[in-house]
């Protein structure tokens, strides 16, 4: 089904969902139709399905051993705390000092306050589902009691605003609870069609139900949770399907799977950016400085990327560097 190639693009097109939705939100934008204030969450729920998704894919080819939570932690801990530390050493240097514990509960993911930067309410969600999906999956059950386990956590996620530690991001964690297990269930559905092409026309057929759902229902988002969530959902199916349709037409788009390749990265500077430091607004022209806007965030990205996956936070690599 999706190759890297096809999984950048919906990356990249989720990381501008993002951007773009928090763009309307603070209006840097006036544009009437409602609607737009709903992007970032599409942009989360394809996130969210396609990590579902792709550490399935995984497991179904190589399986999952114990560096599996040591590796994902590093891919999502490393460079949120190179950022978050850097906004924290910002904020001090302006004469903003938090209290110890609140430096150290959002330099590990876990501020649930956002005193930092609200927008990281996504780090430990996405760190307990990794937690969700290897306890679930090291165990020796069938695929179906996996599933069925994965939207039994995600019911409690939906629901778990009744515990006080989580209140403050009981809205974002419910709204999006459904969309790692969907993801997870669409990756064991598929596994034994990888190679049929003929899967591309039921999914196609799939995200044009997703359009029409998504249409129905978006002007529904506001009464609660549960027509967010679905119209959130058909929307990511209807781009999936798309997505897949230029997989089958060998369509690429250079841009987008570069922007995907980043897109984690351009996810933990884009609000405070824009939010805090009002890079949008340093100068007159909109045009001019939404360009000078997107620049920083694409190369502070890209450098972070690059820092991060330098050899040298391999300590085996390096102290085998050393002794040679």
């Amino acid at each position: 089904m999706l190759d890297k190639q096809s999984t950048e693009k919906l990356k990249g097109i989720a990381i501008l969902l993002v951007v773009f939705g928090h763009l309307f939100v603070t209006k840097f934008f006036n544009i009437a139709n409602p609607n737009v204030k709903y992007l970032g969450a599409q942009g989360v729920a394809l996130f969210l399905i396609l990590s579902g998704y792709g550490l399935t894919q995984s497991f179904l080819k190589k399986g999952i051993d114990r560096s599996f939570l040591v590796r994902r932690g590093k891919t999502v801990l490393l460079p949120y705390f190179l950022v978050t530390l850097i906004w924290i050493v910002l904020d001090y240097v302006f004469g903003t000092v938090y209290p110890f514990k609140t430096e150290v509960l959002a330099l590990i993911g876990f501020d649930f306050s956002g005193s930092l930067d609200a927008t990281m309410w996504y780090i430990a969600y996405i760190l307990i589902w990794y937690i969700l999906f290897y306890i679930t999956f090291r165990l020796p059950l069938p695929q179906l009691l996996r599933v069925v386990l994965l939207f039994g956590f995600a019911y409690l996620f939906r629901y778990h605003s009744k515990f006080s530690l989580t209140e403050q991001v009981h809205w974002e964690w419910g709204l999006h609870a459904f969309m790692f297990p969907l993801g997870v269930t669409w990756a064991i559905l598929t596994s034994k069609f990888q190679n049929a092409r003929w899967l591309l026309y039921p999914t196609v057929v799939l995200g044009f139900g997703g359009l029409v759902v998504y249409m129905l229902n978006v002007k529904n988002n506001d009464l609660g949770l549960g027509p967010y969530m679905v119209s959130n959902f058909g929307f990511a199916l209807a781009l999936i399907a798309l997505v897949l349709v230029f997989q089958a037409l060998r369509i690429h788009f250079p841009f987008l799977e570069f922007i995907g390749s980043i897109s984690y990265e351009i996810y933990l500077f884009e609000a405070v950016l824009m939010y805090k430091y009002s890079l949008l607004y340093l100068l007159p022209n909109k045009g001019v400085s939404l360009l000078l806007y997107f620049s920083g965030l694409i190369l502070l990205s890209w450098g972070l990327r690059h820092v991060v996956s330098f050899k040298g936070w391999n300590m085996r690599t390096l102290s085998k560097g050393q002794e040679g």
